[in-house]
């Protein structure tokens, strides 16, 4: 009996110590020389789950300056700590020359008159090698609001389209007037074209589809040009086929557009 009471505390420290996690952390992070700056903000919006920790981060020297990825992580109760691996680039909004990097974070909970803070150590790889970032350091305080509250932009379908081939072809071209459209897209949550200027010569990308999936593609107007909003002739060519729609983006909403192949 003593022991199962023993085992019972354990258990509500450590249910107790995952609600504290909960919420919006924000904060800096320090970067050894050779990254892209050597301090930053992050955001970690954590939700805990009965298998760890869940959520998605925000990395930026401001809020049009960012990049945000989802991240998995455990906790460890009895020692307040966790450890949270961001796992994909959601949305990529800084410099041609940064790379985004995939972190690790090694984090402890702390509590000091009322004033909750994570703090830690964090390394990391560039996106898409194993070459290594600079590591640093990182503390975080809880606050009540994200700062990026004010960044969410709905994604209105545009059209879903069933092809019959299992590769396709999109261009984008800037329709109408070449005032300086540039646009970003993401295909099933993955960055596949970074701040691109539409112009008369096609934005490319190609793609294989798997029978049956449906796959997402959200169009993000990184810039509105002359003349707003920010409208693109895409054009989707597969299976000898060609397909051509008008779509349209501004600091409101985001076009997607919707692929499914069938046999």
């Amino acid at each position: 009996m003593k022991y199962l009471t023993i085992f019972l505390l354990l258990f509500a420290n450590i249910n107790l110590y995952a609600q504290q996690l909960n919420g919006i952390w924000q904060g800096k992070l320090t970067q050894e020389p050779g990254g892209c700056f050597p301090e930053y903000y992050i955001e970690l919006q954590i939700k805990t789950t009965k298998d760890g920790i869940s959520g998605v981060s925000y990395d930026y020297y401001n809020t049009s300056n960012y990049v945000k990825l989802n991240f998995s992580g455990t906790i460890s109760g009895n020692e307040k700590k966790m450890l949270i691996t961001e796992n994909k680039v959601i949305i990529e909004k800084i410099p041609e020359e940064c790379v985004p990097c995939l972190k690790t974070y090694d984090l402890t909970y702390n509590r000091n008159n009322g004033e909750e803070s994570l703090s830690g150590k964090w390394v990391g790889r560039d996106m898409g090698s194993i070459t290594g970032c600079p590591p640093g350091l990182i503390l975080l305080k809880k606050v009540n609001k994200s700062a990026f509250s004010n960044n969410y932009r709905e994604a209105v379908l545009a059209k879903v389209f069933i092809l019959d081939s299992p590769t396709a072809k999109i261009d984008f071209y800037d329709n109408g007037v070449i005032d300086g459209d540039s646009i970003s897209v993401y295909l099933d949550n993955q960055v596949v074209v970074s701040r691109k200027a539409l112009s008369l010569t096609p934005v490319s990308i190609g793609f294989t589809l798997t029978p049956g999936k449906e796959y997402e593609m959200i169009v993000f107007a990184e810039s509105m040009g002359f003349i707003t909003p920010n409208t693109a002739l895409v054009v989707i060519t597969s299976g000898g086929k060609r397909h051509e729609i008008i779509i349209a983006a501004d600091d409101q909403t985001n076009a997607a557009l919707r692929f499914i192949y069938r046999k």
